[in-house]
């Protein structure tokens, strides 16, 4: 998905609908998580999934049929909406069940990360041959994907029926910090491809960067449950949004690839550090009953407001300021979100 933005840029879009268009799935985020949930609390995660997968394909060659910006609006939107339920689901399947077999989540999400990376190292080499193929990968994982979990026993057991309402408020507190340092991080990744060629550098080294991104996560996922349980989950949060400002900072000032290719290795101590914690937290702190509305919540903020200031407010900036400006005052503004980070430890959570 991340790499429909480079598609965008190399078809002539303006950075500014470039981001609408990347903002799309954040505003599907902020009604069909819950939506999603519903029907899979009727229906069932794979029969969800099994539809979302199907839309999903039909939704992109159409879109790479496109040439107005209409027809790219509303089959991105279709797209976007298709893909919005299979994160979630998949996602919370898989936690609940490395939870009943005991297993750590940290090692699931490897094959994640790996795939994330392989696809990207794919889509990056093929990409000079033509942007048709970033259509074909993107087509086979979710045939993939809607295939595979249909043969699996992936299921979600709900409590009750699951709405935003059951919540804890003080999480509330917690998700606006999560929302802003996620949009300051989904950023990066939507605008890259701007910076790049401001930069002038291969368009090669955005999918590259993608790679070495999802790749830099494997550290922290194979000792996440050691990790959280010896710095806490407030520490590991505040630390990975300091990080997120430190990233756009550095990228801003880099004069050759192999520079911004270092810098992208930070990735491995943001959004999945963020997650992760955020996710520990939860589990930790909430009962059975306001944890599926909670995790509703969570995911709104991971994948909808978060996201949609990153790409909605990014584009208007990048196009008044450039990139490179425009990466170093969120940066700066991002590692500045420490500091209510460790005041919503000691006034909401430490005192509760």
């Amino acid at each position: 998905m991340t790499l429909l933005s480079q598609y965008f840029v190399h078809i002539g879009l303006s950075p500014s609908f470039v981001g609408v268009l990347m903002a799309l799935p954040s505003v599907n985020a902020l009604w069909a998580n819950q939506f999603y949930f519903l029907l899979a609390y009727r229906f069932g995660v794979r029969r969800v999934v099994l539809y979302a997968a199907t839309i999903g394909i039909a939704s992109l060659w159409i879109l790479f049929l496109s040439k107005n910006a209409f027809m790219i609006f509303v089959f991105c939107f279709s797209l976007m909406l298709s893909q919005g339920g299979l994160v979630p689901l998949l996602e919370s399947s898989l936690v609940e069940l490395a939870s009943r077999a005991q297993l750590s989540y940290g090692r699931i999400r490897l094959f994640g990360t790996f795939g994330y990376a392989a696809a990207s190292f794919l889509v990056a080499n093929l990409v000079n041959e033509g942007f048709v193929t970033l259509f074909v990968v993107y087509s086979m994982l979710f045939f993939s994907i809607g295939l595979l979990v249909q043969k699996s026993k992936l299921e979600m057991s709900f409590h009750r029926r699951p709405s935003v309402r059951a919540t804890d408020k003080r999480f509330s507190v917690l998700f606006a910090i999560v929302t802003v340092a996620v949009g300051f991080n989904l950023f990066n990744t939507v605008f890259l491809p701007v910076l790049v060629k401001s930069k002038n550098f291969h368009a090669a080294s955005v999918g590259l960067s993608f790679t070495l991104m999802a790749l830099s996560e494997t550290p922290f996922l194979l000792f996440a449950e050691r990790i959280t349980k010896r710095f806490g989950s407030f520490k590991l949060l505040s630390s990975a949004i300091f990080v997120v400002g430190l990233r756009l900072i550095l990228a801003s000032f880099v004069t050759t690839e192999v520079q911004l290719l270092l810098t992208q290795l930070l990735h491995g101590w943001t959004y999945i550090v963020i997650y992760y914690a955020t996710l520990f937290l939860m589990r930790q702190k909430l009962s059975a009953h306001v944890l599926e509305g909670t995790q509703i919540v969570f995911w709104m903020s991971l994948q909808g407001i978060g996201p949609l200031l990153g790409s909605s407010v990014g584009g208007v900036v990048v196009e008044k300021m450039g990139a490179e400006p425009a990466y170093l005052t969120f940066g700066i503004i991002a590692m500045s979100l420490t500091i209510f980070s460790w005041a919503v430890e000691k006034i909401w959570f430490r005192k509760g």
